[in-house]
């Protein structure tokens, strides 16, 4: 992961200013690999024993919520895609397309409480329609609530979505 990351720093691969790497993967529970971009951070999560992306945006960010939502997205997606394509060959990367979990770290403006919660849902509900289509989305609140809001999001029925495809629909 790590010489995939520094690569996508000389290539310019995925769209942000790319800035460093640093690797946290001898820290139990830590970050793993961070990508530090001058608009975000992406580090590669191993929970529950499959690969994931965290995909941060910085809070010197501009636009409504429903844009910042689009974007981060947008971003976590766009690495995802190109994390699959650049490791297809040596140890293939897959990542699942149903599922994703927001991280709301700005607990003056999204408290993690229950009508945070309700307020935010409809935002993301109205975000992923216009990629996922007309389909069923669960939602779920999740962690402590002494925490950064944190709410599940997982597509329910049919269907397979392509990163490439996802993208094109934003």
């Amino acid at each position: 992961m790590i010489e995939v990351f520094h690569r996508w720093i000389q290539e310019n691969r995925i769209p942000g200013t790319l800035i460093d790497v640093h690797d946290y993967t001898h820290v139990p529970d830590g970050p793993g690999v961070l990508l530090v971009a001058h608009e975000w951070h992406l580090r590669t999560d191993e929970a529950g024993g499959r690969i994931g992306l965290e995909y941060e945006l910085k809070r010197e960010g501009s636009g409504t919520l429903t844009e910042r939502l689009r974007e981060a997205i947008v971003g976590v997606f766009a690495a995802a895609a190109a994390l699959q394509q650049d490791t297809a060959s040596d140890n293939p990367v897959r990542f699942a397309t149903r599922e994703i979990a927001f991280r709301f770290t700005d607990r003056l403006a999204v408290p993690s409480t229950e009508a945070a919660f309700e307020e935010i849902t409809p935002e993301l509900e109205n975000v992923l329609a216009g990629l996922y289509g007309e389909v069923s989305i669960e939602f779920e609140r999740v962690g402590h609530t002494r925490g950064p809001l944190t709410v599940h999001m997982k597509v329910v029925g049919d269907g397979e979505w392509n990163l490439d495809e996802l993208i094109r629909s934003a």
